[in-house]
């Protein structure tokens, strides 16, 4: 990051909400950071069709295609996040991106800087630039990715701060939001996340956030696993020294274009990128449960890169990307049902000193590492931990206990001479309760067994021949037509599927549904009327009867349908805000809000 950014960032004046604590004060402020940024010319106003397109789903959005090479300073709209370890930098104008947070112990910015927002055509819409941390839903590189996004900021009682970011997309009528939260005496960088379908039909989607990283020659990928896939597992190679013998792990290995690779067979729930350069480091880290996929990306080092370093920026620096998701890879789409929420959280904290990481928690990171027979250890935390303990033990043995008042300002460091080398050892870190808050023993991590692990290229569905075909192999590739986008193929496909098999239930269903989708009521209807004399309880099928009468202006069959559709717990919520809206419009607004206070 340049001294202006960092004097800007510092010196910006603005109208400031702050709170004091016992411990620290969180500052959150709105002000501007004047960046300088490459001009658009106009942008194109025929935007393909959703149901039409194969590549680029945009409509209602024009694409932004029309990049220049005219650089003026631009004063962004920028929210400050601050408290005594952290000054966050995040940009609603350039679609809620996080520009950067430094850490102020070191003056090191976690997430990539980049001085000047220089855009190429990398964007669903077109134009994208490189730069701190990117929300990507319900598609990649989405259509605000920099564009400007709804936002507010508020102190919290308990003496935290918060930035919240949000946005309907104009295609699906889906939304995503994110809360920025920092806390009084802490490193850490909360980040939770909501997505919502707010429509009444489903629709695809995933979640990416995409952290840019600024990196060096030397700079390494910290992420524990084995093994990694390939873009839509079409192969699967060791981590990080794969099939040709290179270490991938470290940039300046990467000569033979970019590295794009999916985590697999780790259930470990933290990545990292270390960097040499500025003895410094950043992790995230998400519970498994919650948000398991990770994918490290990277120009990689070799002419190609070099050209793309240019293309992104004006100082030529590089940086690689740490993204997490809730599907194994970016080729996986669900729906989200609608009215349906999804909510999850993703954490940032920064690392210094250590070397490298081999394990983080959300109290921290340490890294171990030997030479010879000594092994060193060094530890950061997050927040102070006074008379803690830190262990060192062999098997069940404990070797050494230090106590210490540990604090992010100081790295904890040891190193100590082994007597059995062939031993592995474990780093145990307890608050002054007892509580374990970090443990790692060398080499130990959640994987997948080894015989779990088919090496190489991997064996993807393709369907028969159509006159092979099952009902279900019609039902899958009509699917799969749906979460890729393609709403009119996968239509097709459901209709030649059922003159093979007319009365599949599946197959049924899934033409009624998309037929309502598609505004096709009256070929929805009955569709979806022959789907439910074989299911009368089901309450997807009712509800997407009523969405298919109320389509005709059948008031009184729709409310049926949506009343059944409220009995089971698959569509309540969705059929009650109809139901809702129905009453609302009868001027019933008593009836109306007791719905709507039961789909909330």
């Amino acid at each position: 990051m340049t001294k202006l950014v960092i004097a800007c960032i510092a010196l910006a004046s603005t109208a400031v909400l702050s709170v004091s604590s016992i411990h620290a004060q969180v500052r959150v402020y709105q002000g501007t950071l004047s960046l300088p940024a490459y001009e658009e010319g106009l942008p194109n106003p025929n935007p393909p069709f959703d149901e039409y397109a194969t590549t680029r789903f945009n409509f209602p959005y024009t694409l932004r295609d029309n990049i220049t090479s005219r650089r003026a300073v631009h004063a962004f709209r920028a929210v400050y996040l601050e408290n005594e370890y952290l000054r966050c930098a995040i940009l609603p104008d350039l679609g809620g991106h996080i520009y950067t947070c430094v850490d102020k112990i070191n003056n090191v910015p976690m997430f990539y800087a980049n001085p000047s927002i220089k855009e190429a055509q990398i964007g669903i819409r077109g134009g994208w630039a490189a730069f701190g941390e990117e929300f990507n839903f319900p598609v990649s590189h989405s259509w605000t990715t920099i564009s400007p996004v709804d936002y507010s900021f508020t102190t919290q009682s308990d003496g935290s701060a918060a930035v919240t970011l949000s946005n309907i997309d104009r295609v699906y009528g889906m939304q995503w939001t994110v809360q920025i939260v920092l806390r009084p005496g802490t490193t850490l960088l909360e980040q939770h996340v909501t997505l919502n379908n707010r429509s009444d039909v489903r629709h695809r989607f995933y979640w990416w956030s995409n952290a840019g990283i600024q990196v060096w020659d030397d700079s390494r990928i910290c992420y524990p696993m084995h093994y990694s896939a390939a873009h839509g597992y079409a192969d699967v190679d060791r981590w990080p020294v794969d099939s040709s013998g290179m270490d991938l792990s470290i940039l300046k290995n990467q000569t033979t274009g970019n590295v794009s690779r999916f985590v697999h067979g780790s259930r470990e729930p933290y990545m990292g990128i270390w960097n040499p350069h500025t003895n410094a480091g950043v992790v995230h880290y998400a519970e498994y449960a919650e948000l398991p996929a990770k994918k490290i990306w990277s120009w990689g080092a070799d002419a190609d890169a070099m050209d793309w370093r240019h293309a992104l920026s004006d100082d030529n620096s590089a940086y690689m990307e740490v993204q997490a998701g809730l599907f194994r890879n970016q080729e996986t789409y669900a729906f989200l049902a609608p009215r349906q929420t999804l909510r999850f959280s993703e954490y940032w904290m920064p690392t210094r000193e250590l070397g490298g990481l081999a394990r983080a928690t959300l109290a921290g990171a340490a890294n171990l590492s030997r030479d010879g027979n000594s092994l060193s250890i060094a530890l950061n935390v997050n927040r102070r931990y006074p008379a803690a303990e830190v262990r060192l033990l062999d098997g069940e043995a404990v070797l050494q206990t230090s106590k210490a008042d540990l604090a992010p300002e100081k790295t904890w460091k040891q190193q100590i001479q082994l007597t059995d080398v062939s031993h592995y050892y474990t780093l145990e870190v307890r608050d002054s309760a007892g509580k374990v808050l970090l443990a790692q023993t060398e080499g130990k991590y959640d994987w997948a067994p080894d015989a779990d692990i088919h090496l190489g290229p991997q064996q993807g569905w393709a369907p028969p021949a159509p006159a092979q075909r099952s009902s279900d192999d019609w039902l899958q590739l009509g699917s799969n037509d749906e979460l890729n986008g393609r709403l009119l193929v996968a239509s097709s496909i459901y209709g030649q599927g059922l003159k093979s098999f007319p009365h599949d239930q599946q197959l049924t269903i899934a033409a009624g549904r998309l037929a309502v989708q598609l505004l096709r009521y009256d070929e929805a209807i009955p569709l979806l009327t022959a789907a439910q004399a074989r299911d009368t309880p089901s309450s997807e099928i009712a509800y997407y009867l009523g969405l298919a009468y109320d389509g005709v202006q059948d008031a009184p069959h729709a409310r049926i349908e949506y009343e059944t559709a409220t009995r089971l717990p698959e569509m309540p919520a969705a059929a009650r805000v109809r139901l809702a809206e129905m009453d609302a419009r009868n001027n019933d607004l008593q009836t109306a809000a007791q719905l709507l206070q039961l789909a909330l």
